[in-house]
Order: structure tokens, then sequence, then C-alpha cells
């Protein structure tokens, strides 16, 4: 069964978004399961995280260089550059790119290479790193497109990546509790992630249906946008190895849309948290061929060793 979610993620999904047109919307109470389901899915992932001094000491200067140029430099100057161009944009795009990595590159960096530690370094430093890059550069940017509050932006950035992680912490020492979600993590986040899009879809449905021009805009805008920053991960950082190219790609390219879509639906404008939406349409489309591009590329390289 495992597997299967592993194999039929992007399925999954796209199951889920459709179902959001169907559904019935919760209403008030949509954003309290929302952050629910996020603190869920963090919580679970923390469970996979090695903190082992010699394992943290090998890979986190690379990953610290990694962190600072991917989710931060670049988002800022991509913001600079395009704020000239379009706000709307300049804005959709920097907030995508400040989403640290997701919670699912771990599991798809090993495999492919069999490696995992530097990959789960960057998910806890980029997570880490959003939860002040986000609050303190979303309000500051998004001055044309919408008003965000600092403060709830960090209560919430708060409950749902900095306090998953300490509870865990105890319950780690219990070797049932920490297999048991390590075991059950892809289906914990396929549920959660699932259900995330089904209300994002919910809330955001009407602009979805009467707008069908502009959501395949943003449905282009945001497949240009992942095969560019899959590209920018392989080349931005040395060793160029193949396992190295591999994470450094994934960490770039699978960002946590699930953290985008809920603090787009429950803070920014329609039209932002459509752009997530799509987004996250477009991030599962690209599992499948990415997986495939990288595999091939991996035998090519074994080959010619």
């Amino acid at each position: 069964m495992k597997g299967f979610i592993n194999d039929y993620l992007s399925i999954i999904l796209l199951i889920a978004a459709f179902s959001g047109f169907f559904i019935p919307y919760p209403g008030n109470y949509a954003s309290y399961f929302i952050l629910a389901f996020l603190f869920t899915i963090i919580f679970a992932s923390c469970f996979q995280i090695e903190l082992k001094s010699d394992i943290i000491r090998g890979e986190v200067a690379n990953a610290v260089l990694f962190t600072v140029l991917r989710f931060i430099i670049i988002p800022l100057a991509l913001f600079f550059v395009l704020q000239f161009v379009s706000p709307f944009y300049a804005f959709s795009l920097f907030f995508l790119l400040l989403l640290p990595s997701a919670v699912a590159s771990p599991p798809l960096t090993a495999l492919i290479t069999k490696r995992i530690n530097l990959s789960l370094i960057i998910l806890a430093l980029s997570s880490l790193a959003a939860t002040l890059t986000i609050p303190v550069f979303v309000p500051w940017a998004s001055e044309e497109v919408a008003s965000v509050d600092a403060t709830d932006l960090f209560q919430t950035m708060f409950i749902t990546v900095i306090l998953p992680f300490f509870l865990h912490l105890p319950l780690r020492k219990k070797l049932r509790v920490k297999n048991w979600m390590i075991s059950n993590l892809s289906y914990i986040t396929a549920v959660c992630l699932s259900l995330i899009l089904i209300f994002a879809v919910g809330k955001n449905r009407q602009t979805l249906l009467q707008q069908p021009d502009m959501v395949l805009m943003f449905g282009l805008t945001a497949i240009v946008f992942y095969t560019v920053v899959f590209v920018l991960g392989w080349f931005m950082m040395p060793p160029r190895n193949f396992e190295n190219k591999v994470t450094y790609s994934i960490s770039s390219g699978l960002n946590n849309i699930g953290l985008g879509i809920s603090l787009a639906t429950i803070y920014l404008p329609p039209l932002i948290a459509v752009f997530c939406i799509m987004a996250q349409i477009a991030w599962i489309i690209s599992l499948t061929p990415m997986r495939l591009i990288m595999k091939r590329i991996g035998k090519r390289d074994i080959f010619n060793d």
C-alpha cells in the first residue's frame, strides 16, 4: 500500500483537487482544519529528521549555503526584477520561492540516490528560515496586492512549523511511536495534503470556474516556474556529483506548496490562492517526469563510469 501511495501520489492529489469542486466548503471552520492538517504533516515529518551530530556536521555547511541562496537571495532578486513588469506575478513567484523544501523531498531523494542526510538538513533549515522570512517579507512584498498582518503570519508559522518540531522531541525517544510515524508518513502526507487541496479548491471554486483563461495562464506559468527551479537546483551548488545534483534539484523544486496554499487561502486574496492551487497541480504533474529524468541520468552516469 505504501508503494501505491508513492507511485500514485500525483493521481491522488489530482483527484482531491477535482473533488474540491463538489464537496461542500466548511465555511469559517476551514482555516482551522487547514492549519490542523498542515500541523499534522509537519509533525509527522519531523520524525524522519536525524539529529546525530556527526550527520549534521558532515553536511551542514553546504546545506546552509544552499538555503541562504535558494530561499532568501534568489527570491529577493527575482522580486526586485519582476516588480517592474507585474506586481502580481512578482509577489506570487516570490511567495512560492520563499516556501521551504517539502516533506516529500527526502523520501523522493532517497528513491533516486539512496542518500537522505543532506536533504533532511535542507528540509529542517529551510523550514526554520521560512518561519522568519515569510512573516517579514510577505507583508512587505504584498503591499500592492494585499494587506497581511506580520504578527498573525508569524503566529501561524510558529504553530504549524516550530511547535510540531518541539512537540515531537519527547515522542521520538519512543521507538514504537517514531517507527510508526516514519512508516506511515506517506499516508499521513497524502491524506492531509489532499484535504488541504480540497478545502482550498472549495473556497476558490467560483474564481476557478469563472476565469478559465486566467487559471490556464497560472498553470502554464507554474509549470515554467517549477522547471526553472528544478534546473536551478541541479546546477547551483558544488560538488557536482550525481547524488548532490539530485538532492539540490529536488530540495529546490519540491517546495512546501501545502504551506503556501494554506497561508494563501487564509491570508491572501483569492487570485493568489488560485495561483497557488495551480502551482500545486504543476507540482503534482512535475513529480513523475522529474523522477524518470533523474533516474535515466543516474543510470547514464553509472554506465559512463
